[in-house]
């Protein structure tokens, strides 16, 4: 666009000032019409006040009779003029005919024509003839007589004039031939008669010619005629007034000629023109009638030492010229003009050169212009044209007033006006094609966008919806489709229709929404009735979450601009489900805490119950009557010990998975065990079955807590069945390639499955999410009075990174089935039971707890196998002692609460002996501290209470691992 603008601007102003360099006349009219409103509006210098108009004016024709006056009248005038101290006097006649009212003519004309001979011997010889009278009168004065030359071929030659040339001075190398061939050339003259031209010592031409528009504006200075330059009425009387009888001319390098005369420089083009200012004050020049300076009514120095001019402003005898100040103008009156410019020195100078200049400058304008234009808007670009012509006339009027330079602002005005007419429709129609284009092209953008829209709209898997005022569906994206078979069918439907029952208040309050911005409705929870499938069956209803706002048809909301509400459905309902886990998951992280804490507390106060029966046995002979009762003790704590080792496992941290197991052989095990053969007793009518599969994979567990949770899920099933039954206890191998979703989401692998399934009363839906919770159970606590069982099972699953499928039916019984990720690695045999004299020992231990009663343990425990032992109640006195003692090995307690723990006197240990040899011992599972423990250097762990064979293994093992480096 704006390449464009400039170049058809660049044509134009061409086009423009190659016409106006031509100027043609129409131009050359208009230009001077536009140099006269510089003139004419810029402020006029004040008057010389030295020049005087001598006016034969109506009043005093009126009073001395019509013209010609005869020549003695004139004469007693111009001898009044010089009698009052006039310094040179023009006279804008022309005296060519002989005065026919003197006495003389008169007689001669009288016997010519009548034949009367009249006797004029009486009058005095110089009042007879009036035309010598008068050129007495002349020759005692500053005169200067006005001429007038002809242009015609035919014109008379003044052959009997006695005319005044200039003999002008060529000054700064100027060629007169060359310049004098351009000034204007008479071909002949109307002149005075010899005997006034004779008297004088100056005489000019009264030549002043309008331009072609009928306006007087230039006055010749200089004509050339029968190869002499001759002045001016104007010029010849200024230089009358001044004495001086040569002009020089100097050349300008504007291309001006500037005549020096008597001081004043006076500029002139190549045809010897010089452009009059007529509106430097013409108004002000003196006027004297005639009459009145005939009658003596002026003062005896009313014209010392000023310019008066003689000339006639009566009607019907004086020539009128139209000039740029004022509709018209006497003769006399221009050349009173123009010799009030050349005494002011207000100076007119306009060059043809200028119009190279005034060119130049439209293209400028043009071009700024055009640059405006293309970079603002319409009401912009024609404010600041306006700007720039009110400028440009202010400019010239400007220039002209301080140095007399008359440019014409015509050419920059015409270039402004045109171009911006010209530019601005061409803008407006090349913005209206590109506005055309566009809108052609946006309508493409936008049916491509609609189309991709369209698309996004179908790939998003919310349900996007618009409502009318009335909450009916006016549109709904096709994701509404995997709901319904078609979205048209719920277009004009309420979309409260979709609401369930017990969701409709609060949708009918905040799904209409008609609030917008902060206050619009996000994230609103509710059930629709959209049919949804999971865990293989169909739910009529789902979770989903709702934001909308509402649609307005102005900026600001208000209920009567309300059109409709807008908004996006997201289906939640597996989010819900997720939601749910996650809750039940942090209920057993928060009970899992809560049975570790118990745990950590119950092991320390187990410690005597397992412990001391273990050293009473080892000392009481085998008929002692009281062996029994002693080992009722053992049993009752190892039991207690069991109920602690359920809650680590429900604290998820009783489990390490290390070794590579087989279940079949952990069933077997306990089908063999003395515990089910107690249970399987009390349910004398409960029988199992077994399909185990001949190939199962291992997995990599924990033998002890598998075993628990199987012997768990079999009594769960037993007393599942108060009126007997079977239970199905089955194994095999699976395999997945993608995830299954079961009562939990199994991902795609290799798994060992344990399934036990029972006859019994089931357990309902209500139940069913809930059966694994601690302490939740629908049973009678008559044998199993823990309430963890099913909570066990939960947790040493999980501590396998394995999961749950559970399948129950009300009155049909239960399934149950544990999925196990599969390893391949072989499993190990079960080392067989340790004897007593394997774990004894001479060695220096110390043991390290902050429980009393658990320093007597372990220390009589340590004696009792042979050891030295010393104790430290604290981590702080372990490290005291260690810095003057040297023991074999440290039993460590892990967490000793009010100052250092095992981990941190281990370090400090370090610093002391680098190579001490430590075990670990704790009431909690293993956790992160004590593998950080093990990788600085520290044994076994040993989980309390103290079995003496455990203990003394550990302690045993340690000391040889160390002695075998």
């Amino acid at each position: 666009m704006t390449r464009t603008i400039h170049l058809y601007g660049f044509v134009l102003t061409l086009v423009v000032v190659t016409a106006y360099l031509i100027h043609p006349r129409s131009i050359r009219n208009i230009n001077n019409r536009a140099t006269d409103a510089v003139m004419t509006f810029s402020k006029a210098k004040t008057v010389s006040g030295s020049v005087v108009i001598v006016d034969l004016d109506e009043k005093s024709l009126a009073q001395y009779g019509q013209w010609p006056w005869p020549r003695y009248r004139l004469a007693q005038l111009l001898s009044k003029i010089n009698g009052l101290g006039a310094g040179s006097v023009g006279l804008d006649l022309i005296l060519a005919e002989p005065d026919r009212t003197s006495p003389k003519n008169w007689q001669a004309a009288v016997g010519r024509e009548l034949g009367y001979q009249v006797d004029i011997s009486g009058i005095p010889e110089q009042v007879a003839d009036h035309d010598r009278f008068l050129a007495e009168t002349l020759a005692k004065g500053p005169f200067v007589l006005g001429y007038e030359f002809l242009f015609k071929e035919d014109a008379p030659k003044g052959l009997s004039c006695s005319l005044h040339p200039v003999n002008p001075v060529w000054v700064n190398s100027v060629e007169a031939s060359q310049w004098q061939s351009g000034f204007f050339k008479a071909q002949g003259i109307v002149c005075n008669q010899k005997l006034f031209s004779d008297v004088v010592t100056f005489s000019g031409f009264l030549n002043a010619t309008p331009d072609s528009d009928g306006i007087l504006r230039r006055i010749p200075l200089l004509i050339r005629y029968e190869g002499r330059l001759y002045p001016s009425l104007a010029l010849a009387t200024l230089m009358q007034s001044r004495n001086v009888s040569q002009l020089h001319v100097l050349q300008k390098e504007s291309g001006f000629l500037n005549l020096v005369a008597g001081g004043a420089v006076i500029p002139i083009d190549r045809h010897g023109n010089m452009v009059v200012n007529f509106g430097s004050g013409g108004e002000t020049i003196r006027h004297v009638s005639a009459g009145d300076l005939l009658g003596n009514a002026l003062p005896a120095d009313s014209f010392k030492g000023k310019i008066v001019l003689v000339g006639s402003s009566a009607a019907g005898w004086a020539q009128v010229y139209q000039t740029p100040a004022r509709p018209v103008h006497n003769h006399v009156d221009v050349h009173a003009m123009l010799l009030e410019n050349l005494l002011t020195g207000q100076m007119v100078i306009r060059s043809q050169e200028f119009l190279i200049w005034e060119a130049l400058f439209g293209f400028l304008a043009s071009a700024l212009l055009a640059v405006c234009i293309a970079k603002m808007e319409i009401l912009g670009s024609a404010l600041l044209g306006t700007a720039s012509l009110l400028a440009i006339w202010s400019g010239a009027g400007l220039i002209f007033q301080r140095t007399g330079l008359l440019f014409s602002p015509l050419l920059p005005s015409t270039v402004i006006l045109f171009n911006y007419a010209a530019l601005t429709i061409i803008k407006t129609w090349k913005s209206q094609r590109a506005a055309k284009a566009t809108a052609d092209d946006t309508l493409v953008l936008l049916k491509a966008s609609e189309h991709n829209l369209n698309s996004i709209i179908k790939s998003v898997p919310d349900i996007i919806f618009r409502l009318d005022a009335t909450g009916r569906i006016t549109f709904i994206s096709p994701a509404i489709t995997k709901y319904t078979d078609s979205p048209e069918q719920l277009i004009g439907h309420p979309i409260f229709d979709l609401v369930a029952p017990d969701d409709l208040p609060k949708a009918q309050y905040r799904l209409n929404e008609k609030r917008t911005g902060e206050r619009a409705t996000y994230g609103l929870e509710i059930r629709l009735l959209l049919p949804h499938k999971h865990d293989g069956n169909v739910e009529e209803a789902g979770y989903f979450s709702v934001s909308a706002e509402g649609i307005y048809r102005g900026e600001t909301p208000c209920s009567k601009e309300f059109i409709g509400t807008q908004g996006i459905i997201r289906d939640i309902t597996e989010q819900k489900r997720l939601e749910e886990r996650l809750l039940h998951a942090q209920k057993m992280e928060a009970v899992g805490k809560l049975a570790a804490g118990v745990a950590h507390d119950l092991n320390n106060i187990l410690a005597g119950l397992v412990t001391y029966p273990d050293l009473l046995l080892l000392e009481l002979p085998g008929d002692s009557p009281i062996r029994d009762k002693v080992a009722i003790i053992q049993r009752s704590g190892q039991k207690a010990a069991a109920i602690v080792q359920d809650l680590l496992t429900l604290a998820r941290r009783g489990v390490k998975v290390s070794e590579p197991v087989n279940l079949n052989r952990i069933i077997s095990d306990y089908l063999a065990s003395p515990e089910f053969g107690v249970a399987s007793r009390y349910h004398s009518n409960i029988t199992i079955e077994t399909d185990l599969a001949p190939d199962l994979m291992n997995i990599k567990g924990s033998r002890v807590h598998l075993s628990k949770a199987i012997m768990n899920v079999l009594n769960n099933a037993a007393e599942a069945m108060p009126a007997g039954g079977t239970i199905l206890l089955s194994s095999c191998n699976r395999y997945f390639d993608v995830p299954l979703h079961l009562y939990e989401e199994i991902p795609a692998g290799e798994y060992v499955c344990v399934s036990v399934a029972d006859e019994g009363v089931g357990i309902s839906d209500g139940d069913l999410k809930k059966i694994f919770e601690p302490f939740y159970s629908k049973k009678s606590m008559r044998r199993s009075g823990s309430g963890l069982g099913m909570t066990v099972i939960w947790a040493t699953v999980k501590d396998h990174d394995g999961y749950i499928d559970l399948q129950s039916i009300e009155g049909e019984g239960t399934r149950i089935v544990m999925y196990f990720p599969v390893t391949r690695d072989r499993e190990e045999l079960i080392p067989h039971r340790i004897a007593l004299e394997e774990y004894l020992g001479t060695e220096h231990v110390l043991v390290v707890d902050d429980m009393p009663e658990q320093i007597e343990i372990a220390s009589k425990m340590l004696s009792k196998l042979g050891y030295r032992v010393a104790t430290a109640a604290s981590g702080e006195e372990a490290v005291v002692y260690l810095r003057s003692n040297k023991v074999d090995l440290v039993v460590l307690d892990m967490i000793m609460p009010g100052g250092m723990d095992g981990l941190e006197t281990y370090k400090r240990i370090k610093e002391i002996h680098p190579g001490q040899r430590v075990i670990i011992a704790s009431g909690f599972s293993e956790s992160e501290r004590v593998v950080m423990l093990q990788k600085l250097g520290a044994g076994e762990y040993v989980q309390k209470p103290y079995t003496l064979e455990r203990f003394g293994v550990a302690v045993r093992k340690e000391l040889d691992r160390m002695e075998n480096r």
